[in-house]
């Protein structure tokens, strides 16, 4: 397959978070064929090794897509679907690359592909215990729609569940009652009067109440209420997390998901970006070092109207070809 002939291809295997058994192992199938060992872990993370070769560059991009699914359609130089640039047409870019560095005689490549990063990162969390990466070490290249950029910092996040307990009773009578979405109201409104920290290089903390919840009818009161935060972070946890608990009032506030903002060290001669999405690098960083670069926009990522550029593809391809042969040089150097 081309690699428009295999990007639709793995756009059309759905591979939703929690539900990438399926697309894991059509990707399993697609490394054996291109003459890697390959392993599919019980999460169905996929590990695609060049033999009893060191694995010195590892190609390393998510494997999951949000919902909802919508097959592959292409207009020119466009490819619609979910996943089309998050990320499976990085993906490709990936495969094609490698293809070439093996045909020229690249030894010691390989693929680590995981689950869940758009929900818990427990795909990289597990990766990162594995006794092959942590005993070899690689030099990471993981893939994540950069306009092919490679990044030099991205926010961190702080995920928190905002809970608020009331007592239901009849509310014609605030005596015998007490809503807790009025607790939760009035912490957002505290929340949305903070100035949280910033950074010279990141730029501000922001954050979305992506979830909320409570109540039973109109003429009760609430006898609980929940939001869910997301939270992007340009300072470490903890500063930020301070500034929100000192208007926390009559809420609870129990932490999701957290990891501080990365800064990564990016080769000169390549332009490079900050970017305010979170990936999974933190974790894979404890195993090597993490170049983040990848083709594709991620302001159309999650969209209905997702797509990826052909051009920007293949610009991935020579870009994902270069980075290996210059990550392998330098950890020969280390």
């Amino acid at each position: 397959m081309n690699d428009l002939e295999l990007l639709q291809y793995l756009i059309e295997c759905p591979s939703l978070s929690g539900e990438e058994g399926p697309y894991a192992s059509l990707l399993a199938t697609l490394l054996r064929e291109e003459g890697f060992v390959v392993e599919v872990d019980e999460s169905s993370n996929v590990y695609a090794f060049d033999g009893d070769q060191a694995t010195r560059v590892a190609f390393s991009t998510h494997i999951d897509t949000v919902p909802p699914f919508f097959p592959p359609r292409l207009e020119g130089d466009l490819v619609y679907g979910r996943g089309a640039c998050d990320t499976k047409g990085g993906l490709v870019s990936m495969i094609m690359a490698s293809r070439r560095l093996r045909t020229n005689g690249f030894k010691g490549l390989g693929f680590v592909l995981v689950v869940e990063e758009e929900t818990t990162h427990d795909g990289a969390r597990l990766a990162a215990q594995h006794p092959r990466l942590k005993k070899e070490q690689p030099h990471f290249i993981l893939c994540e729609p950069t306009g092919n950029r490679v990044v030099r910092a991205q926010k961190g996040v702080l995920k928190i569940r905002v809970r608020s307990v009331g007592k239901a009773a009849h509310s014609a009578y605030p005596d015998r009652g007490h809503s807790a979405i009025h607790d939760l109201v009035a912490f957002l409104g505290r929340l949305a009067e903070l100035k949280l920290p910033s950074d010279l290089l990141l730029g501000p903390t922001t954050y979305n109440i992506g979830l909320i919840s409570g109540g039973v009818a109109a003429n009760v009161f609430a006898p609980e209420a929940e939001a869910v935060l997301m939270i992007r972070l340009t300072r470490p946890i903890a500063d930020v997390l301070a500034v929100i608990e000192g208007v926390q009032g009559n809420v609870q506030l129990e932490i999701m998901t957290q990891n501080d903002p990365v800064h990564y060290d990016p080769p000169e001669g390549f332009e490079s970006c900050e970017v305010s999405f979170n990936t999974d690098a933190h974790l894979l960083k404890e195993v090597g070092e993490v170049w983040l670069v990848g083709p594709g926009e991620i302001e159309v990522a999650h969209s209905a109207h997702e797509h990826i550029k052909l051009s920007e593809l293949r610009r991935g391809i020579d870009l994902y070809h270069d980075l290996a042969l210059l990550a392998a040089e330098k950890k020969e150097l280390s």
